[in-house]
């Protein structure tokens, strides 16, 4: 977004995420629909909206990030960042939620034993899980919908950088948000 020099209203439309790998060339200034991570819809007055990833994003390489926290878990996991930074990628995205066929959160044991809900950041996570659905939520939803006790929450299960969340951590980035 840019303004121009006789300060006119900014413009909203798309701020999108591009897979690092791809090049624009002359015949293809554009990235293709399969090269974009997702993008944020930004509002005519400037205020960025949540992250919407992009259901046909295909990774360029295997690992690669498929959404700003599926990012953020790899650098976690391989400590390259603190864990300050996860609460606040997690307010700006949507999750889904892995439902059975009743509707009803599916809780499985995370890599560690501990019970969790299935949640996903992005389409792309989704194909790991076997659902008979999906509930798409915020983070301040997902919160409110945690047990208060006894049922964590499992980020991108089957995922290179999957992560168990801790339900009051979940709780407390969505009381900042």
């Amino acid at each position: 977004m840019t303004e121009s020099a006789d300060d006119e209203e900014p413009r909203g439309g798309l701020f999108m995420l591009i897979d690092s790998e791809w090049e624009p060339t002359d015949e293809a200034p554009d990235p293709p629909t399969e090269a974009v991570i997702g993008a944020w819809l930004v509002s005519p007055d400037g205020v960025r909206g949540r992250f919407q990833p992009n259901p046909v994003y295909r990774p360029s390489k295997p690992g690669s990030p498929l959404d700003p926290v599926d990012a953020v878990l790899g650098l976690l996991a391989n400590g390259e960042i603190d864990a300050d930074v996860l609460p606040v990628v997690l307010r700006d995205v949507m999750f889904g939620v892995a439902v059975d066929e009743q509707g009803s959160a599916i809780v499985r044991s995370a890599p560690d034993g501990a019970p969790a809900i299935l949640v996903t950041t992005s389409y792309g996570h989704r194909a790991r899980v076997d659902a008979a659905g999906w509930l798409d939520v915020t983070l301040v939803q997902l919160a409110a919908a945690l047990p208060v006790r006894g049922v964590d929450v499992l980020l991108n299960p089957g995922a290179p950088a999957s992560m168990r969340v801790l339900a009051d951590a979940i709780r407390a980035a969505a009381a900042e948000s």
